[in-house]
């Protein structure tokens, strides 16, 4: 199977890179012109230039608990910084969360698909009010999209038989991946590598890197672990932490973030596509185009009536034939799904696809399908199946190459 052989070659490379001592000889010379496999870089935010707009959404007080102090998450200078009050509060009552989510690059998605590689690198400030705690205090996670879903991985600040420590775990089996003590890495900048083969068992490993200065704290590498659960893998920083912790641990805290990078592994560099058609331009069916917000800022979308049949469809372009990733944003701020029927170039791709529901109707999420599209014109259309009506549609983003399935 492709993908196991290519997940079997990335822990091979990872677990050499492991183990090469700094003084091995220099490989034989590449042909001229040759591209070689290595890690493209595919997100570098700003965060005074971009500010919010480099994730998909930010996570502010969604529950509305503190709105004398937002926000809540901000830019600071060449940094996002997170703060966190004891009285704040998510949409769930017994935690905390101020987190940004997704990666988003001249307004497009940037996606983690299954069989892919992805390295991470940024800086972190961890202030000593911000501590670790006998239940979750998450600072990191790469999650599948949409609400209710569980992580996959999470990096936090956990209390283990009185010891405060920075860790990382794969979160569904519980596995360690590695612990470092946290006091010594807290009032000033560090630095964080972190690498993921995403998969299912075994072919799924994690790589975790801490630096402190010129300092490697750690390098810990697990494999045969489940790093995908469905649709995408998406990252996430900020606080999210569990009120119930019984040292005492929580008070009033923020955390900074800067330097984020992220990189794609690649055996080449083909020519890549990312297009985003915006749903109110599409050819529409029982449908009404209404504006809103997404997030911050203002959009046009399409909503539909409480009945089956509602359908969007759109021409889109792609540039070769082959696999491409589609992303359907959507929004549906009630308790019931709202499924869809997804055709590509009239053949059936996704039956009763469900749509879940999200946050708040400005809160948009997406369904991803992997299909293949023919050079040039495709058509993509989503179809309502049930008397709850199809979800708010913003868009469709169409994402060339993908080399997985």
């Amino acid at each position: 199977m492709r993908t196991r052989r290519l997940a079997a070659a990335l822990i091979s490379t990872a677990l050499v890179l492991l183990a090469a001592p700094a003084t091995a000889a220099p490989a034989a010379a590449a042909a001229p012109n040759a591209v070689q496999p290595g890690w493209r870089l595919r997100w570098a935010p700003s965060a005074a230039r971009d500010g919010l707009s480099a994730f998909e959404h930010a996570e502010d007080d969604r529950a509305n608990s503190d709105p004398g102090r937002a926000p809540h998450i901000s830019v600071d200078g060449d940094a996002y910084r997170f703060v966190m009050h004891t009285e704040d509060r998510d949409t769930s009552t017994d935690r905390q969360r101020h987190e940004v989510r997704g990666m988003r690059t001249a307004g497009r998605t940037v996606d983690m698909l299954y069989g892919d590689a992805w390295r991470f690198t940024y800086s972190m400030f961890i202030p000593d009010t911000l501590k670790a705690t006998t239940t979750f205090s998450h600072i990191m996670q790469m999650k599948e999209p949409g609400t209710g879903t569980g992580p996959i991985i999470v990096q936090s600040l956990r209390r283990t038989a009185g010891r405060p420590t920075l860790e990382l775990r794969v979160f569904d089996t519980d596995t360690l991946v590695g612990a470092v003590d946290l006091p010594p890495l807290q009032n000033h900048w560090i630095d964080i590598d972190f690498q993921i083969g995403i998969g299912d068992a075994p072919d799924g490993w994690v790589r975790w890197i801490v630096r402190d200065g010129s300092t490697t704290v750690i390098d810990a590498f697990t494999a045969g672990v489940d790093t995908w659960l469905g649709d995408r893998v998406r990252p996430k920083w900020g606080i999210y932490r569990s009120i119930r912790d019984t040292s005492g641990s929580l008070q009033d805290t923020w955390m900074l973030v800067k330097n984020l990078r992220a990189y794609q592994w690649a055996e080449n560099d083909p020519p890549r596509s990312n297009a985003r058609y915006e749903a109110e331009r599409a050819t529409i069916e029982g449908g009404t185009v209404e504006s809103g917000s997404d997030g911050p800022a203002p959009t046009d979308y399409v909503t539909f009536p409480e009945q089956p049949g509602g359908a969007v469809e759109w021409t889109v372009y792609a540039p070769t034939a082959g696999l491409a990733a589609l992303n359907v944003w959507y929004a549906n701020a009630t308790p019931t799904a709202r499924p869809m029927d997804v055709s590509v170039n009239g053949v059936p791709v996704a039956h009763d696809l469900s749509f879940d529901r999200t946050p708040a109707w400005n809160d948009w999420e997406t369904r991803t399908l992997v299909t293949p599209l023919r050079a040039g014109l495709n058509t993509v259309r989503v179809t309502a199946t049930t008397a709850s009506g199809a979800p708010h549609l913003d868009a469709l983003e169409v994402y060339q190459p993908v080399s997985r399935q």
